[in-house]
């Protein structure tokens, strides 16, 4: 089951690409008012929209992390750098 995605983590997401709204836009075919209307959260994001601004993001090696509410563990949403080998190499004390 996919994360879904908030205005959150697409700010976070473009700030670690680097992107503003309007490349992010370019990229993903979303018009930069329809980003920045969600981002601000004046409308809801469409499942067509969310996966395009997904598909793009992801593609940047951006991983769209899922809320954990779990003991222990990290807990809350959010977005990271996706390992190329596959293995972030992170131990929780």
């Amino acid at each position: 089951m996919a994360t879904v995605l908030t205005a959150d983590m697409i700010r976070a997401a473009r700030a670690l690409l680097g992107w503003s709204q309007i490349e992010l836009a370019r990229r993903s075919g979303v018009s930069q008012k329809a980003l920045s209307d969600f981002e601000r959260n004046k409308r809801p994001l469409t499942a067509y929209t969310s996966g395009k601004l997904r598909e793009v993001i992801e593609a940047n090696n951006v991983q769209f992390i899922a809320e954990n509410d779990k003991r222990n563990e990290l807990i809350g949403a959010g977005v990271r750098w996706r390992s190329k080998s596959g293995s972030l190499h992170i131990k929780i004390v």
